[in-house]
């Protein structure tokens, strides 16, 4: 409403002839919107419908960070820190790669963005789609850009299937090893009708269902005029 300019007593006329409607100019000032309205309802009711794009991560530049989106926009506002909300991306120099990435990254278990705290592109001659990801609970993933969502989909049931934190290596089939010791756990294979496989050895599943692609906001003002109270709903 703010950004809107939607104030407490403005005159009703101007928004039922839309002169006062800024939502073209709000929405290409703000990177973050998918799409901002305003609608009247009744006579003195204004309806502002914000959908958002989703934040993403923040990706590492010349040693600052900046938020990116689901759909690849990029904030100029720079952090000289990261925020522990949202993975960092490193390393991701090409447009190309990292869109790829966060095409692969919105496939992604809603629970498994969330347990992912860096995101390293290590591209190297044998395997140069390489990445290399480092988990909020301590372990580590090796995982390649063209089957990144469809392997670590699995993610949650190999880690609590791994008795000590180590490496889970999905560049070629799947399988663990601890730090420690570095001794293979082989892991992945025959599939079912209730399962999918990877790799050789045991199956894994999941049933965590997917984040969704933006947040979707209403904010309703009523009054003689228009109001300043308002409700907000947030919907994922």
């Amino acid at each position: 409403m703010k950004i809107g300019n939607v104030k407490k007593d403005d005159w009703i006329f101007p928004y039922l002839f839309g002169q006062r409607n800024k939502s073209t100019s709000v929405y290409k000032k703000q990177p973050k919107l998918v799409s901002y309205k305003i609608k009247r309802q009744g006579f003195n009711h204004l309806k502002v419908t914000v959908k958002e794009n989703s934040i993403a991560g923040l990706v590492l530049r010349n040693k600052y960070y900046y938020t990116i989106l689901d759909n690849g926009k990029v904030i100029k506002k720079s952090k000289k820190q990261p925020s522990s909300d949202y993975p960092v991306f490193k390393n991701f120099h090409s447009a190309s790669v990292l869109k790829t990435l966060l095409t692969q990254f919105q496939e992604l278990p809603s629970v498994v963005r969330t347990g992912i705290s860096e995101i390293d592109y290590v591209p190297s001659k044998d395997n140069p789609n390489k990445l290399h990801l480092y988990m909020n609970d301590g372990n580590e993933v090796y995982a390649v850009l063209p089957t990144f969502a469809e392997k670590m989909k699995y993610y949650p049931q190999m880690a609590a299937d791994m008795k000590q934190k180590g490496v889970i290596d999905l560049e070629v089939g799947a399988y663990s090893y601890p730090f420690k010791n570095k001794s293979k756990e082989t892991a992945t294979s025959s599939s079912s009708s209730s399962s999918s496989s990877v790799g050789s050895g045991s199956s894994y599943s999941t049933t965590s269902s997917s984040s969704s692609s933006g947040q979707t906001y209403s904010a309703t003002s009523t009054t003689s005029s228009v109001s300043t109270s308002s409700s907000v709903a947030s919907t994922n």
